[in-house]
């Protein structure tokens, strides 16, 4: 009897397994048509609009190739950080399609978190709605928003950038006392000049370290300049000859001009010789530079 009973205990719970995994199979078959597949939401052809709204409204159109700040044309742009965030939208591509479910509103997609809308070269225009998060991953809809996916949480980690993150900023050559052949630090219409190399030692340190920080002004006017310390009376200016180690050392010189400090005085207003653009410098860094 007790043989028996085991017996058809152990029927029972297959019995109950079979069911469970059975049932299994049909919700996942309901919440995904294409599991093992590559789902692609929309494949559009290469874009020439992208316009979305992260807390900021940010629409950059692409004229003649290149990418420009809709509300604000002279804005300088960096190229490839539009390339990127438009190939995401370009061909996007869905973790998983789900089935008919809940309303929009069980997803985040009645009111979506983010509206991207976007067109392409042949006229196509698409808008992407992205809603809450599920798990790793973010509900997603499109157009009339009668289907909906899950996406990489990296779409929305393409959307999280301000206007500030797309500045095309000038750029500081790569220094140190390896490839410096002359510095000429020009104050107060005063020179001091190092090109021994004892001296290209202790400057190199300081302008080895540089980089530029936030840009304040990307297109300062005179009278910019003056409020920066940044005029010609005032500036500080430190030019530096070097061979250009990524040009097979080809002889090239940087200008670099030091202005005033800021309120917090943490940080003096710096930019190149040829450029309306004003950035931070680190206060320490430049100190490191004009007292090496």
């Amino acid at each position: 009897m007790s043989q028996k009973r085991t017996l058809s205990i152990l029927v029972l719970v297959l019995a109950v397994l079979l069911v469970l995994y059975g049932g299994l199979r049909i919700y996942q078959n309901r919440q995904s048509d294409d599991s093992d597949d590559t789902i692609t939401i929309k494949d559009l052809s290469s874009l020439t609009s992208i316009s979305y709204n992260n807390g900021e409204d940010l629409s950059f159109v692409k004229e003649d190739g290149t990418w420009y700040y809709k509300n604000n044309k002279n804005y300088p742009i960096a190229q490839d950080t539009v390339d990127n965030l438009a190939s995401t939208f370009q061909k996007m591509e869905a973790v998983r399609r789900l089935g008919k479910g809940d309303g929009l509103d069980d997803y985040g997609l009645k009111n979506p978190s983010y509206t991207v809308t976007v067109k392409d070269k042949d006229g196509t225009e698409t808008s992407f709605y992205i809603g809450n998060a599920a798990g790793e991953n973010y509900y997603l809809t499109v157009d009339d928003k009668s289907t909906i996916y899950t996406v990489s949480s990296d779409v929305v980690n393409s959307l999280s950038s301000t206007l500030d993150d797309f500045i095309q900023k000038d750029t500081f050559p790569t220094l140190s006392s390896g490839n410096i052949t002359k510095v000429v630090v020009t104050q107060d219409g005063k020179k001091n000049t190092y090109k021994s190399d004892d001296d290209i030692d202790s400057i190199g340190g300081g302008l080895g370290t540089f980089t530029f920080g936030n840009c304040e002004n990307y297109a300062a006017s005179d009278s910019d300049l003056s409020k920066y310390g940044l005029d010609e009376d005032s500036q500080i200016t430190v030019k530096v000859s070097y061979k250009d180690t990524d040009d097979d050392n080809e002889k090239k010189s940087v200008t670099l001009c030091i202005g005033s400090k800021d309120s917090s005085g943490d940080y003096y207003y710096v930019k190149l010789s040829n450029s309306d653009m004003v950035y931070l410098g680190d206060a320490d860094v430049i100190k490191n530079i004009l007292n090496p």
